[in-house]
């Protein structure tokens, strides 16, 4: 009877290293009327980046989320599909 392999995990992935440390936002940036803050976390086509992409914890990148949505309710950001011209076939 064969002999069950060991499962490795880490196989493949460098070590276990420091932690990256996250940007740390304070509150009065978090502001939908901070329109220069609120630039650095949207790409070039006006979608919100990920987290992955900006280094936010779960918590600001909900609330930057959540200020981009009031700055483009209230006309400061452009919504993505906003520049795309519509055909006519």
């Amino acid at each position: 009877m064969a002999k069950p392999r060991k499962r490795n995990g880490r196989k493949g992935k460098p070590p276990p290293g420091p932690r990256k440390r996250r940007p740390q936002l304070p509150l009065e940036e978090l502001d939908w009327k901070n329109y220069p803050q609120l630039r650095r976390f949207i790409s070039e086509r006006g979608k919100i980046r990920s987290r992955r992409i900006t280094g936010l914890s779960r918590r600001q990148q909900s609330q930057i989320a959540r200020a981009v949505k009031r700055a483009r309710q209230m006309g400061l950001l452009a919504y993505p599909d906003q520049d795309r011209k519509v055909r006519n076939t």
